[in-house]
């Protein structure tokens, strides 16, 4: 009589081993050392299992959270023109310690003025703004913009110079 894959028998010789397990993560897609291990415990591996891949695996380069943090990093400010607020909130997320993210940033935004990034998420967003009045296109330009981690002074820029008020006039 034969047993399916289903059997108890079975299930403990069919679990992978973990270094198996999350190198085929890391093939799907480039993680953290944080997100690795918590995918690792969801699947039941033991701490010191987990520890000990994780060692291999940044001994191999394979983890490098320096390195994931600037391609992600990089990625995320050119493509979806967030700022270094939502970028840092989003790394601290995945792990990521604040010593490395305080060095990522600098080098996103060295590469790539932070206004400028700004400058293009607002280009993109005034065509949703379209046909809405000044004072209500400005208040949602400048919740946008917020919420994709940009500095205040920055935002105040931005929506005096694509919808001024009459106050604005005045000063200039």
């Amino acid at each position: 009589m034969r047993r399916g894959r289903g059997g108890s028998e079975g299930a403990a010789t069919d679990r992978l081993d973990p270094w198996q397990v999350a190198v085929k993560l890391l093939a799907m897609r480039a993680m953290s050392t944080e997100e690795l291990r918590q995918r690792l415990a969801r699947r039941g591996y033991a701490g010191d299992q987990i520890a000990s891949v994780i060692a291999k695996l940044t001994a191999a380069r394979y983890l490098d959270d320096a390195e994931y943090a600037r391609t992600w990093a990089r990625s995320r400010a050119h493509r979806r023109s967030l700022g270094p607020a939502r970028l840092a909130r989003e790394l601290r997320a995945r792990g990521i310690a604040e010593p490395e993210i305080s060095a990522v940033l600098d080098e996103v935004f060295g590469e790539r003025d932070v206004r400028s990034v700004a400058e293009a998420a607002t280009i993109r967003k005034l065509r949703d703004l379209q046909g809405l009045a000044p004072l209500v296109a400005r208040r949602r330009l400048a919740a946008f913009l917020t919420r994709r981690g940009f500095p205040a002074e920055i935002i105040l820029t931005l929506c005096r110079k694509h919808f001024p008020h009459r106050e604005d006039l005045d000063d200039q």
